[in-house]
């Protein structure tokens, strides 16, 4: 067999793949041969030289770049139906089992459980449904195939002009989907399970679950009628089908004749080179077989027919193969999807046979990951220890889920991985080992790591403002990002203060933005404070029209008032106390402006220092004025007194029942700090006394007041002697006596009383008012008038007047 008739030059050579596989580096991205596979099954490759390949019990598909990196470019991994229209990656696929790639850079995939066909734009990585639905069946022809209903589509092929072919498995069918319009059509089958038809038309023949299909250049299309044992063929031309190789025996015979005559066991997945060389996954046979069409022959091209794994860097037919599934041609090599065997094997264009991906069925446990099941980004490492007697050579690859983190050489066995770059959150770590002459491949069990945000501390500019100035923009920086990180990780500040919020302190929130952001955490808010404004506190000592003085007699008026103004803005709130010299002249609220203003007229003579304190507010410090001087012209430390004198008639004489009024004067008020509280003392029994006014106010030199006293009306009374009555008592009180013992002198006695006391009682019967307003029937009452306040200089000062008031009983 010469090696020009199998392969054809190609512009990406898949030896350059190999040898890329092969190489021992550690790298971030996963090593195709480093990845364990489960169940590999359908293979295409692209224009470019990637090899794509459905890893069916994992419910994926994968690529294989050239450079021998893998990656998942659809499903999620978790089985189910989901994911149009997204991420391609993201979607829920379940036991994709064949593939095809166009020109246009287009991956389709028989999504076979879910009886779909999916398409996958390579451009953007979006994923949609081209044909099927959730219900199983084979209708829909002639009409669209997204209307169609599927039956486990299985295989994929494309011809010439870009139309889709797939093998219904399940409803014993190939049907086509035309390029341009969506239209299904049956070109194959007639939906009956069993074998007929050949030389007739393939729409009428019996087919037996076809697992693969191939078109030749010419737009024939072969198919591997697989439980018939069968590859046919449909005629492009004339679309009659017939049988191209098997005997409908299966077995494994026929090498080097007729392929009619050949045994075939579960034929699967086919291809077809530019000459027309048809190969076939010889499942059963657990062998690749090459058929020449032009030449009438059967070969066998890799796989000895013992089931298991053998031969790697040997000839492919002297290798062990384990129910391959597909096989198809590249640039200078034929690729396996060695599905028993778990890996995806490429025959070199020397006829030599390798591993291309995969580890195949690795020993679970024989490597053991050990370290930190929790860590703070940045830090870490993780070690993978081969559990071996003798030193291994190559690399363990370590995989967080389907991702690899890194290829770490091994050194006695061991290999420590540093996961400092791993992101926050859940990981499934595993470690495998793909083996070397001496030892099996390997992988651990999943390690759970955990990586939790690494705690940073932002520190903000500027970090306070003082009450009343404008709200500054807030900026900041970051400590603790790693150096690594420092040009993918922002932050923006904001904080909810406002122009003359309340002092205090208020968190100011952090936004981490940028692609590392996610590893980093602020868990302490900083602090943006609004501190107390200062205030400045002024007193000025004014005359009675506000004009400043400095000099004052004795008495007369001085207005002092105090002012309290931000240095910022805003209106200071709360107390003000003004003193003179250590004594206290007022306290007081100021008001809206700030102001707070009070009136003396009782000065002491000589100088006088005045301040006046502010105590502060919630938003404002404290604050005392400058001293401001006052002379007061008068007797130096003599208090201003007042008088109190009755003005007119000191003496009244009324009858019970009337009212009198006196007047009084007060003299030498303005010296005062209080008001002249007024009372009356010594007036008679129920009498009632009232000011007008009822209090002298301080301010003015003079004042008048009246005292009005209302008197109750009161009478004489005159008694009368009812001696009759007392007689009627005289006779009971002898017959009492007569009655009691003669030695009771004591009761005798009572007796005696008893017979007095009616007369006693009765000479107030018959009362009736006495009229008699002789001078002696009235009294004279001495009514004591006090005033009392307080001197300028705290002293209490108290003044009293006498008058008469005599009152005579009425009628």
């Amino acid at each position: 067999m010469g090696s020009q008739s199998i392969f054809q030059p190609r512009s990406v050579s898949l030896l350059c793949l190999i040898a890329a596989l092969l190489a021992s580096t550690a790298r971030a991205q996963t090593l195709a041969t480093t990845l364990p596979l489960v169940l590999p099954s359908a293979i295409a490759l692209d224009a470019h030289g990637n090899l794509y390949l459905a890893e069916t019990a994992n419910h994926v598909v994968r690529k294989v770049d050239p450079t021998g990196h893998i990656v998942v470019v659809a499903g999620s991994g978790v089985q189910g139906f989901g994911g149009d229209g997204g991420p391609a990656s993201a979607a829920l696929l379940d036991s994709p089992q064949g593939l095809a790639v166009d020109a246009h850079n287009n991956l389709y995939i028989a999504d076979t459980h879910n009886h779909r066909i999916r398409e996958v734009d390579l451009s953007n990585g979006t994923i949609t449904t081209i044909a099927g639905n959730s219900s199983s069946g084979s209708d829909g022809d002639a009409g669209l195939a997204s209307a169609a209903t599927l039956d486990s589509p299985t295989a994929l092929a494309l011809d010439s002009k870009a139309n889709l072919y797939l093998a219904d498995i399940r409803s014993h069918r190939i049907r086509k989907i035309s390029f341009g319009t969506g239209v299904i059509t049956t070109v194959a089958g007639n939906g009956i399970q069993s074998f007929d038809g050949d030389g007739a038309n393939a729409t009428a023949a019996l087919i037996d679950s076809p697992a693969g299909i191939a078109v030749d250049s010419s737009g024939n299309l072969y198919i591997s009628d697989s439980h018939n044992q069968r590859v046919r063929r449909i005629d492009a031309a004339s679309g009659t089908i017939t049988t191209v190789a098997g005997t409908g025996v299966a077995g494994f015979s026929g090498d080097s004749g007729s392929p009619a005559a050949a045994a075939l066991a579960l034929p699967q997945g086919l291809s077809i080179d530019q000459q027309g060389i048809v190969y076939l996954a010889d499942s059963a046979n657990h062998r690749v077989r090459r058929i020449d069409i032009s030449h009438g022959t059967i070969s066998t091209l890799a796989g000895q027919g013992t089931q298991g794994f053998a031969g790697d860097g040997g000839p492919a037919v002297a290798a062990s193969l384990d129910s391959p599934r597909s096989a198809i041609v590249g640039a200078d090599s034929v690729v396996i999807a060695d599905t028993g065997n778990r890996r995806i094997r490429a025959i070199a264009s020397d006829g030599s046979l390798q591993t291309v991906a995969g580890i195949g069925a690795p020993t679970l446990g024989a490597i053991t990951l050990s370290g930190p099941s929790v860590v703070s980004y940045g830090t870490g490492r993780l070690v993978a220890t081969l559990n071996s007697a003798t030193p291994a050579t190559d690399s363990v690859t370590f995989l967080d889920g389907n991702g690899a983190v890194a290829n770490v050489l091994l050194s006695s066995n061991v290999a420590s991985l540093d996961i400092s770059s791993l992101p926050v959150g859940p990981h499934a770590i595993t470690a495998t080992y793909p083996g070397d002459l001496t030892h099996t491949s390997a992988q651990s069990t999943v390690f759970s790591l955990t990586v939790s945000p690494l705690p940073l501390t932002a520190v903000i500019f500027p970090a306070s403002v003082t009450y009343g100035d404008p709200v500054p923009a807030i900026s900041g920086t970051l400590n603790g990002l790693l150096p690594r990180d420092q040009s993918t990780v922002s932050a923006t500040f904001a904080m909810a203060t406002a122009p003359l919020s309340p002092a205090g302190s208020y968190a100011v929130t952090v936004t981490l933005a940028g692609t590392a952001a996610g590893n980093y955490i602020v868990p302490a808010a900083p602090m943006f404070t609004v501190t107390l404004a200062a205030t400045t506190t002024t007193l000025t000592v004014n005359n009675a029209a506000q004009a400043p003085i400095s000099t004052v007699n004795a008495g007369d008026p001085v207005v002092l008032i105090a002012h309290i103004a931000s240095q910022t803005s805003g209106v200071p709130t709360g107390l003000v106390t003004v003193f003179d010299g250590a004594s206290v002249v007022t306290t007081g609220k100021v008001n809206s402006n700030g102001d707070l203003a009070f009136i003396s007229s009782g000065l002491v003579g000589g100088s006088h220092s005045f301040t006046a304190s502010y105590i502060g507010d919630a938003n404002f410090k404290v604050s005392t004025s400058s001293p401001a001087s006052l002379t007061v012209n008068g007797t130096q430390g003599t208090p201003v007194d007042f008088t109190v004198t009755a003005a007119g008639s000191t003496t009244q004489t009324i009858v019970s029942g009337a009212s009198a009024s006196f007047t009084f004067n007060t003299q030498m008020q303005s010296g005062l700090s209080s008001p002249i509280i007024l009372s009356a003392s010594g007036l008679p029994d129920l009498a009632t006394a009232s000011f007008n006014p009822a209090y002298i106010p301080p301010g003015s030199s003079n004042a008048t007041f009246t005292l009005t006293i209302a008197t109750p009306k009161t009478a004489r009374l005159e008694r009368r002697y009812s001696v009759a009555v007392a007689f009627l008592f005289f006779p009971i009180g002898l017959i009492f006596l007569r009655s009691l013992p003669r030695r009771v002198s004591t009761a005798k006695l009572l007796m005696a009383i008893l017979l007095v006391f009616p007369f006693l009682c009765c000479t107030g019967c018959g009362d009736r008012i006495y009229t008699d307003r002789s001078a002696g029937a009235s009294k004279s009452y001495a009514v004591v008038v006090t005033g009392t306040s307080t001197g300028s200089n705290g002293t209490p000062l108290k003044h009293t007047a006498t008058v008469t008031l005599i009152v005579l009983p009425a009628n």
